[in-house]
């Protein structure tokens, strides 16, 4: 069998080399002006309001379960029984998700001073996807992971980004199914009543219906994979 000459190994490497070029050049005009506005498009229409407090039946919460955080040791939930806990469950793929995480972590610095309110982003994917992802570790949101592992039955929803306030006496008080800004006036207002009613369930400050983000859960991961 002949190889092929030297030459013809450079003929091919140039040709290769201008293709990888021409499509570089390319790429750039169609990410800029069609996929970028199409996705700048899209996170406008993701622009956060407040979560509507409605008239929610408190419900038992599950603690018993443990998950890991950004330092590699695992946290159990049980150690946080008397405390006002907001967990968000959430995942990398989902854009609702990641839009609303830097509220999330405003809010977890609004009460980093204070030992009876702890926020939880959870996501189940693995601690691997989970603290690698950039976005989702400079928003400033405190990650956990419960690596692979299924969430209790009671946090369960339909879609996701999904929040639940737990009350002091481990008593779901309020759930919210969609992305919100949580750290609007609103829910430092909410949460604050939580933790002056820990021996009863707090009064709603609106009523309304619980904001479904089914639809902007499935348009949004139909909309991730059309990228992949």
């Amino acid at each position: 069998m002949r190889m092929p000459s030297r030459r013809a190994f450079l003929t091919f490497g140039s040709g290769f080399g201008s293709c990888l070029a021409f499509l570089a050049v390319i790429a750039f005009p169609v990410y800029y002006f069609w996929l970028k506005p199409m996705q700048d498009d899209m996170l406008e229409r993701l622009r956060l309001a407040a979560p509507v407090f409605y008239i929610f039946s408190p419900r038992q919460a599950e603690l018993d379960f443990s998950v890991v955080g950004t330092d590699g040791k695992p946290l159990d939930l049980k150690d946080y029984r008397g405390r006002v806990v907001v967990l968000n469950v959430w995942a990398t793929w989902c854009v609702p998700c990641m839009v609303e995480l830097p509220s999330l972590g405003k809010l977890a610095a609004h009460y980093s001073g204070e030992k009876d309110v702890v926020v939880i982003c959870l996501s189940q994917e693995p601690k691997s996807t989970v603290f690698r992802d950039t976005e989702a570790i400079s928003s400033g949101a405190p990650l956990y992971s419960s690596d692979g592992q299924q969430l209790p039955s009671v946090y369960k929803t339909d879609g996701i980004p999904a929040t639940f306030v737990i009350d002091k006496n481990g008593m779901i008080v309020f759930g919210h199914v969609g992305s919100a800004n949580w750290d609007h006036p609103s829910v430092i207002k909410f949460i604050d009543s939580v933790r002056q009613r820990s021996n009863k369930s707090p009064e709603p400050t609106a009523v309304g219906a619980v904001s479904s983000a089914v639809a902007v859960h499935v348009a949004s991961r139909r909309w991730l994979s059309f990228f992949r």
